[in-house]
């Protein structure tokens, strides 16, 4: 597959007004020509390139060059001279606009990180969470993003958002879907793993250690990524870049990433719950209707709970959801009282289905927390299931069929 279609490879610079944090013309004008005087001053060629003032950490970074190389002029036989004087000055205004307008910036960026978060609030399903996340981290102010899932240390992306090129997008999921990796030592993701910390990955072409499958196929020159932990797990990560606006993430975009992952966590540790309780709920009507009696929509109605009235058709998968995920039924599961369970591995299986947290769990069976973990491994591969809610909802079909346990 050929990724270097037209605007790929050669991507144009994004207007000023389309993103948050995006260098002014005419601050870089004025840049370029504090860098070109302090070169005028002290001889010699400038000593930053147009090209690596594209945003404001490049802008602050060559004014920063630029003061360093005037003080140093006012060391040599030509002394103080108004004219060094004038432009020590005039490079303290423009960086502290600059400053300024970071400021700004952050308190924009941060102000979005909010709404963003406000706007997963209402999603009742992980699916439709995990879909939406990608683009609402575009408007974050990246141009590209990634949401992955991390199941048994394997690197696995979920959904992928350009909103100036879908198709490209559909392409590197397809790629990443088609190359999980496995998340060795040496990649900057089994780090973010290990630590529960958000990076920033630079160079990301000229890496050994890196997703190479979409690092080819995204042409990516740094990214941000960030954990997504829910309860007390990292379950994926957030990635996101800046290829259309043409340059390298700095702390900035690792925090505004970070906070919105944050957030992201708990809003999936939510829709987690519900999709466990939805099995379950789905679970006890199946039982109900063989045995011709009302439904839990019925019982909820009586009790004027949320949700009453008739249990609502599960929502399906989004387009481009096909595939196990995060809250998504895998294909091939298999009936508990066929699945050869140990008789621990019921009794887990049973408390998981009573609600209970592996620690309750542990300690109802007086055994260690990291043994029931185990044997939920244990269950969930031997049922086929995609998660504890899936394992669950199998556990009630099967008292619902009456299979012996």
């Amino acid at each position: 597959m050929t990724l270097a279609t037209a605007g790929r490879t050669s991507p144009g610079v994004v207007a000023d007004d389309e993103r948050v944090g995006s260098l002014r013309p005419t601050d870089r004008d004025d840049v370029l020509d504090l860098v070109a005087a302090a070169a005028s001053l002290t001889g010699g060629a400038p000593s930053v390139t147009a090209d690596r003032v594209r945003d404001h950490c490049g802008a602050r970074r060559a004014l920063e060059s630029a003061w360093d190389r005037t003080l140093a002029a006012m060391t040599t036989d030509a002394g103080v001279t108004p004219e060094a004087v004038d432009l020590l000055r005039r490079i303290k205004t423009v960086d502290d606009a600059l400053l300024r307008r970071d400021i700004e910036n952050r308190n924009m960026l941060f102000h979005r990180v909010r709404e963003g978060l406000a706007s997963l609030a209402d999603i009742q399903s992980t699916a439709a969470l995990v879909t939406k996340v990608p683009s609402v981290v575009c408007a974050l102010g990246f141009d590209r993003a990634i949401v992955s899932r991390v199941e048994d240390s394997v690197w696995i992306p979920e959904h992928v958002a350009i909103e100036r090129d879908p198709t490209w997008a559909g392409q590197i999921l397809e790629i990443g879907r088609g190359n999980p990796l496995p998340l060795t030592a040496a990649l900057p993701e089994s780090e973010i793993l290990r630590r529960r910390v958000s990076l920033v990955v630079e160079n990301v072409q000229q890496r050994e250690s890196i997703n190479k499958p979409i690092a080819d196929a995204s042409l990516s020159s740094s990214y941000a990524a960030s954990p997504i932990i829910a309860g007390g797990e990292v379950v994926g990560f957030l990635h996101g870049d800046c290829y259309y606006q043409q340059r390298d993430l700095d702390e900035t975009d690792r925090q505004v990433l970070a906070t919105f992952a944050e957030g992201l966590g708990q809003a999936l540790a939510r829709t987690l719950v519900l999709d466990q309780v939805g099995s379950v709920r789905a679970g006890l009507d199946e039982i109900a209707s063989r045995l011709g009696a009302p439904g839990l929509g019925s019982f909820t109605g009586a009790f004027g709970l949320p949700g009453s009235g008739p249990t609502p058709p599960r929502p399906a998968a989004p387009t481009g959801t096909e595939g196990p995920g995060f809250g998504r039924r895998q294909q091939g599961t298999v009936p508990v009282a066929r699945a050869e369970l140990t008789r621990r591995e019921l009794e887990v299986l049973r408390h998981m289905a009573a609600g209970d947290t592996n620690a309750r769990t542990a300690r109802r069976l007086v055994i260690s927390e990291g043994t029931v973990k185990s044997h939920v491994k244990h269950i969930l591969r031997k049922l086929g299931a995609a998660n504890r809610a899936e394992a669950v909802s199998l556990w009630w079909q099967m008292q619902g069929g009456g299979a012996a346990s």
